[in-house]
C-alpha cells in the first residue's frame, strides 16, 4: 500500500487544510520532545488524512473510527484513545460524540496539557 502524499494530495477541504498546515508548519516544530518520540504526531496526521471537509473524522470501510484510526497510525487502540484525549486535552481535536471526532485548527495548542495527559494515563496503567 503506498503512503500517503500529505504533498500533492488536494485536502479534503478547508478545516484539513487548515490543520495541515498547522500542524506542519507551526505545530511540529513547537512540540516537545515527549510528543515527538511517541506515536502522537503519527496519528495527528492520520487525523488529516481521515478528515472530510468539514473537518469531521471519518473512518474508511465503516469501521470504528477509533480502531480505524488505530490502524492507520499503527497503534494499539488503548494508546489511540490515549493520544486522541491527548490532542482533546490540547486543543486540536474535538470530541464530539462517543467516538466521533473532529478537527480543529487552534491557533495555540497547549501541548504540556498533552504531555501531563500522556503522562498521567501512563502511571494509571503502569501497576
Amino acid at each position: 500500500m503506498p503512503a500517503v502524499d500529505l504533498v500533492t494530495r488536494p485536502s479534503a477541504g478547508p478545516v484539513a487544510a487548515a490543520y495541515l498546515g498547522l500542524l506542519a508548519r507551526e505545530w511540529e516544530p513547537a512540540m516537545p520532545p515527549a510528543l515527538l518520540r511517541s506515536r502522537f504526531l503519527g496519528l495527528l496526521y492520520v487525523l488529516h488524512d481521515r478528515a472530510d471537509q468539514l473537518g469531521h473524522v471519518q473512518a474508511r470501510h465503516g469501521a470504528d473510527v477509533v480502531q480505524d484510526l488505530a490502524r492507520g497510525a499503527c497503534l494499539s487502540t488503548e494508546d489511540t484513545v490515549r493520544y486522541l484525549a491527548a490532542a482533546v486535552a490540547a486543543g486540536v481535536v474535538v470530541q464530539r460524540g462517543p467516538s466521533a471526532y473532529a478537527l480543529r485548527p487552534a491557533a495555540v495548542p497547549d501541548w504540556s496539557a498533552a504531555v501531563d495527559h500522556l503522562t498521567a494515563s501512563r502511571e494509571r496503567t503502569t501497576p
